[in-house]
């Protein structure tokens, strides 16, 4: 069975060899795991290429297909990253960097795996990664210790992904959809990392249909709460009024993404005649997060899929306009790109 599977695989990595050049899938490979599951996917991923076999070399359309090729190709690199994820920072904190060192990895052939199971989107003694909000997909987690054999931990190469060298060089990987620089394309990896379960679709799908939100809109985050700490100064909701109008978007729907109820509050006093949706409770006053990871793990499951949620929408928007002081901002304006993300 063994050497029939092999011959499979010979088979397609040859044909696709010759025309296309595909990422060779090296035989330790089936000593690591399932041999039909590897199989399957080189199979999948070559018919897809064949199917394109007079275009130009491109992102599959399955995203399936482009998780299973980044899977092979990851799993190729003999150096090793153990990322911890999850240590305390917001969400989109924790996100962004993790996508910015599976970029870094990529181009640097590293083999990218995280660590995740004292994660604060977990509950204690929970699943980390796989806690609820993930499916298991490629992501191996491992014990964050050297004698794991891993090459490289998150610090050692922490510096070189937050550098300006490393956020503005140009990427081009048509295999995902990106050109540009790093920081504008690094959120093409949602695609592979960002997968909500089953459950947790379901939910966000349910707080997003009670809006009954119109087919074209204008998104916009305020952000409030412990954000003040960082900027001596935050946009508060007259300046995003003047935006809108300078923008003539004043007609238009907006969707309001706030940790301060007292924005939309604000913005339905200045513009009555304006049609405002938001999923933020009357009860919001402002994000915090060292409060917020010291709630129970309900507390935090309901309002990170509600993040979630949001952040769908935000995508969605015709456009978003954004205080560009946030990890949220830069994972949208990353999504968006300059001409759909506007910066307040």
């Amino acid at each position: 069975m063994k050497n029939t599977l092999i011959k499979i695989q010979n088979f397609f990595l040859a044909l696709a060899m010759v025309v296309r050049h595909p990422v060779k899938a090296p035989e330790l490979m089936l000593a690591r795991r399932n041999e039909e599951e590897l199989a399957a996917d080189i199979e999948a991923i070559n018919r897809e290429r064949i199917r394109t076999l007079y275009g130009q070399e491109q992102e599959p359309a399955d995203p399936e297909l482009k998780k299973k090729e980044y899977r092979k190709i990851n799993e190729s690199y003999e150096k090793r990253l153990i990322f911890h994820v999850g240590f305390g920072a917001g969400l989109f904190s924790e996100l962004d960097s993790m996508m910015e060192h599976m970029l870094f990895c990529f181009e640097n052939h590293i083999r990218f795996e995280i660590y995740a199971d004292d994660a604060n989107f977990s509950k204690a003694g929970g699943m980390g990664w796989e806690e609820r909000l993930w499916y298991k997909g490629y992501f191996l987690p491992k014990i964050l210790k050297r004698r794991t054999g891993a090459d490289y931990l998150t610090q050692d190469i922490w510096c070189m992904c937050i550098n300006n060298d490393f956020k503005y060089h140009p990427v081009d990987f048509p295999l995902f959809g990106m050109k540009g620089t790093a920081t504008s394309q690094f959120s093409k990896f949602g695609e592979i990392a960002i997968c909500p379960k089953p459950d947790v679709r379901k939910e966000m799908d349910a707080l997003i249909s009670k809006l009954h939100m119109p087919e074209h809109f204008v998104s916009m985050q305020i952000r409030g709460g412990d954000k003040c700490l960082e900027y001596k100064e935050l946009k508060d909701a007259a300046s995003y009024v003047e935006k809108v109008e300078a923008l003539g978007l004043s007609g238009q729907p907006l969707f309001i993404f706030t940790d301060d109820y007292t924005n939309v509050t604000k913005i339905r006093e200045l513009r009555p005649e304006w049609e405002l949706y938001t999923l933020t409770g009357e009860e919001e006053r402002g994000y915090y997060n060292e409060a917020f990871n010291r709630q129970d793990w309900e507390f935090r499951r309901k309002n990170l899929i509600k993040l979630l949620a949001i952040v769908e929408l935000c995508k969605k928007a015709d456009y978003h306009i954004g205080p560009n002081q946030s990890c949220v901002d830069l994972y949208l304006r990353s999504v968006k790109g300059l001409e759909r993300y506007i910066v307040l």
